[in-house]
């Protein structure tokens, strides 16, 4: 009983150690995607959207930009190849 109760230990410690993994690639993807994002933007329209950002409070600016989001998604391709890069 003890070797199944160490067995047991073990793989929760394991499985704690792999989420941990997981969030931490999770915010690595999201930073990357960032990153990605920003460089399409010049540095004026970066501050200015994260100053309205801030004014706007966080939820409402993240629901705003969700559904701008939205609506690049679900324009046709045709469209999004003529958008600037």
């Amino acid at each position: 009983m003890d070797k199944e109760r160490e067995a047991i230990a073990a793989a929760e410690r394991e499985l704690v150690e792999r989420r941990n993994r997981l969030v931490e690639m999770e915010r690595e993807e999201r930073e990357k995607e960032l990153q990605r994002l920003v460089k399409k933007l010049t540095v004026e329209s970066a501050i200015a959207i994260l100053t309205r950002a801030v004014e706007l409070k966080p939820k409402v600016a993240l629901e705003a930009l969700e559904a701008v989001g939205e609506k690049v998604a679900h324009r046709p391709q045709r469209e999004k190849a003529l958008e600037p890069a």
